[in-house]
Parts: C-alpha cells; sequence; structure tokens
C-alpha cells in the first residue's frame, strides 16, 4: 500500500494523520523562520542578528518555565482520559492558572533583573516583545490535542496565521533601526493562533474553562515537576551557548569568532538550521509518545528508526557538504562564516532523531521515563564540565562551544542506549497482536 493510500484508508486522528499534521506545522515555522532569518542577516547585519538570538535564547529559558512540563504530564492525561470532557476541562483549567503563576513570576524577573542589564530603549522591547511572544507559545494548549492526537483540527489555520506574522516581518523591518520589530511580529502570530486555538477549542471540541481548587492546580504543577528538571537541562544545553557568546566572551575580539556579537550572530545562524533539523525530526516523537502511553507499541520504533533515520544521516550529509553554497544562497556573502559553526555541530543532528524517538515515547513506555529525565541532566553535567574546561583551557569561543553542543548529545544517546540495552527484557511485554493503528 503505498502512502496516498495509506492516508485515505486512516483511521481517523490516527497516529499517522497526527503525525502528518505536526510535520505540517512544524514544517511551516521552520520554513518561515528560515525565510526570516535570511532576510534579517541582508538587512540588519550580523551583530544585530547576535543581539536578537541573545534575546531569543534568554526568552527560551522563560518557555521551558512556563511550560513547566506540561506538554509531556498533560499531554498523557489527556490520552488516557479522552473520553472524559469534564476531566479535559479541569486538567486545561489547571493548566493554564499554573501558568499565569508562572507568567506573573517570569515578568518580574524579566523587569527587575534582566531589564536593567540591557543598553537601549530597543533592546529592552525587543526583549519584551520576545517575552510576549513566549507567553503566547506558552499559553497554546497544544497537550490537549495531541492528546486527543487531533492536530489536523488546529493546524492549516495556525499556519495561516504565521503566513501573516512573517509577511509583517518583511513590511515592518525595512532598516537596521527596526531590529525591535522582529519579535514584535513573532508576537502578533503567537497571540493571533492563541485566539483561533481556544476559540477551537471551547466551541468545536467542547472543552473550556471550569472551576476548580488551589489543590487541584498544586496537584497538577507537582506532576508536571518530575518532567522541569529534563527540560531546563535540555533548555541549559542548547540555549546557553548564545548567551555565554555574549556576554562570557572577552570583549574586543579581533576576528569574527572572538568579537562577541557577530560570533553570537554566526552561531544563531548555524544554530538555526539545526533547530530546522530539531524541528523536523521532533513531530515523530511528538505523535508517537501519546500513542505509545496507549498501546506500548515497540514495533513502530523500530520501524521510525529503520525507515526514517537513513534518511536523516543522508540529509546530515548533504549539508555538511555542500554547506557554503546552501548558506551563501540562504544568508548572502556572510554566509560562508556560518560554514564552520554549522559543520562542527552537524553531529547534534545526527544524534538528534535516535534522542527523540529513545526519549519518552521508548523510555516511557517501558516505565522508564525517569532515565529519559535523567540522561538529559547528564547531558548537561557533561555540557557544564565541558565549558568550564573551555573557559580554563582554550577559553570559551564559538568553536569551543560548537564542538560542545556535539559532545553533550551524543553523550546523552550513549546513556539512553545503555539503559535500553540494560532493560531490554521490557521492550518484549506487549503482547502480539495488541499495537495500534498508525
Amino acid at each position: 500500500m503505498n502512502i496516498k493510500e495509506k492516508w485515505n484508508n486512516r483511521t481517523r486522528h490516527s497516529l499517522l494523520e497526527n503525525t502528518v499534521m505536526l510535520y505540517i506545522l512544524q514544517f511551516s515555522n521552520m520554513a518561515l523562520g528560515m525565510l526570516t532569518q535570511g532576510y534579517k542577516m541582508r538587512v540588519l547585519g550580523v551583530e544585530l542578528v547576535g543581539l536578537l538570538g541573545a534575546g531569543q535564547y534568554a526568552a527560551n529559558f522563560f518557555l521551558i518555565f512556563l511550560d513547566f512540563g506540561f506538554l509531556l504530564s498533560a499531554t498523557a492525561k489527556i490520552s488516557a482520559r479522552r473520553e472524559e470532557k469534564k476531566e479535559l476541562s479541569r486538567i486545561l483549567t489547571c493548566v493554564v492558572a499554573a501558568k499565569v503563576l508562572f507568567t506573573a513570576i517570569s515578568a518580574a524577573v524579566l523587569g527587575f533583573l534582566i531589564v536593567p542589564s540591557l543598553s537601549g530603549p530597543g533592546e529592552v522591547l525587543a526583549y519584551v516583545f520576545f517575552f510576549l511572544s513566549t507567553v503566547g507559545v506558552t499559553m497554546l494548549p497544544d497537550y490537549m490535542y495531541r492528546g486527543l492526537e487531533q492536530m489536523s483540527a488546529i493546524t492549516i489555520r495556525a499556519v495561516l496565521i504565521k503566513l501573516v506574522a512573517t509577511g509583517l516581518v518583511f513590511l515592518l523591518v525595512q532598516k537596521p533601526e527596526d531590529f525591535y520589530l522582529v519579535p514584535l511580529c513573532a508576537a502578533i502570530g503567537n497571540i493571533g493562533a492563541l485566539a483561533f486555538v481556544y476559540w477551537h477549542l471551547f466551541t468545536k471540541v467542547g472543552v473550556r474553562f471550569c472551576r476548580v481548587t488551589v489543590g487541584e492546580v498544586w496537584t497538577e504543577i507537582k506532576d508536571s515537576s518530575q518532567f522541569l528538571f529534563s527540560r531546563v537541562a535540555a533548555s541549559v544545553n542548547s540555549n546557553l551557548n548564545g548567551l555565554l557568546l555574549m556576554h562570557a566572551m572577552p570583549a574586543g575580539g579581533s576576528t569574527m569568532f572572538t568579537d562577541p556579537s557577530i560570533a553570537t550572530g554566526l552561531y544563531t545562524n548555524a544554530d538555526t538550521v539545526i533547530i530546522a533539523a530539531r524541528n523536523g525530526m521532533s513531530p515523530i516523537a511528538d505523535s508517537l509518545y501519546p500513542h505509545m502511553m496507549k498501546h506500548k507499541n515497540f514495533s513502530i520504533i523500530k520501524k521510525a528508526m529503520l525507515l526514517v533515520y537513513p534518511v536523516v544521516l543522508a540529509g546530515c550529509a548533504f549539508v555538511f557538504a555542500f554547506a557554503e553554497p546552501l548558506l551563501t544562497l540562504w544568508l548572502g556573502p556572510e554566509g560562508k562564516n556560518v560554514v564552520l559553526p554549522l559543520r562542527l555541530m552537524i553531529p547534534v543532528a545526527v544524534c538528534c532523531f535516535p534522542n527523540y524517538v529513545l526519549g519518552y515515547p521508548t523510555l516511557g513506555a517501558m516505565g522508564l521515563a525517569r532515565y529519559a529525565n535523567i540522561s538529559t541532566a547528564f547531558g548537561t553535567l557533561v555540557y557544564l564540565a565541558g565549558a568550564a574546561a573551555c573557559h580554563f583551557t582554550v577559553g570559551v569561543n564559538l568553536v569551543s562551544l560548537c564542538v560542545l553542543s556535539s559532545l553533550t548529545e551524543f553523550a546523552i544517546l550513549l546513556f539512553r542506549l545503555i539503559i535500553i540495552f540494560k532493560h531490554r527484557r521490557l521492550l518484549g511485554r506487549q503482547p502480539a497482536g495488541k499495537e495500534g493503528k498508525a
């Protein structure tokens, strides 16, 4: 049966449909993000791109705190209780209430600890708009649609809203002085998507806010907290590089790799490619997670590794070999300066797919979700130890941090492979014939 026939004969809200919808959503984010990144390089220059990159990395830490692990804990609960509308409404209300509290805490941190260290009203506005965009993203109840495996209900409309936001970047950002408008456009798109999704959730899905107690909200926070440390650790691994380059590298460097703003800009461009690769791989893991928690169908994990991973490896090899012409086409003449950091970070993309699939979808279904958290914490220890070693030896610089990112991702993968191998007897617990439909 070919792909078209599988799609036509799919079960409504099946794993196949959910994965395709997640891919459309992620691919649109990836394509639009890369499109605007090339435009920003040409209009703003590498130094302002570095400044925006540092602001985005700071906002990413807020994003992890605001999500607090609900994307995993709430998704699992919703997947198990998808027919109980009252329970779904209770989970939604508790999660939103918790996120409102976390937003207030984050706003205080931004206002009292970060803003005073910024220089100029433009940079302050950029950080404020990044924060608003982050709040818009984290308030999206995508855990609800992932748990219900109904991503098709919101995907197309959300993509259209983001297209409008992308168009605003090209319309409003015309000169370097307009750099602070870039995150404003993202915020407009995310808040627009937020308004639509809640309208759909209330009117079409039949899930809405309800009365809950403080104790119920606290219970949801406690249940989610087991995933928080892992997500914070993952955030350190993926976002601290940009902040270290901007704020920990010695000022006054004489080359593009030693000047903090330029180095941060080059890293931001290389990291944009790696993030695009991650976004291209994560929908499989995102859709597998609720499916695996419900069905524990380990044969799908094997199929994903055998069918998808060779394509991932081929794509990584292609980008490594043709990095210079691809980056020059995308970013303009300065793209050639991004070749080295990108090639040094290609191993991150190589390890990323098995890390996603063998993480919560596999270890969670095996009853070993805590090891997914521990492996990420282990990766963070590797990263921090490596960053300290760089500081006292070769120095914190673009090359050393790119290499460290690749070593960290490999360390996490090795840890998860060892745990799965040691507990491989758990992979055979699911009786034959109980596989979920794909």
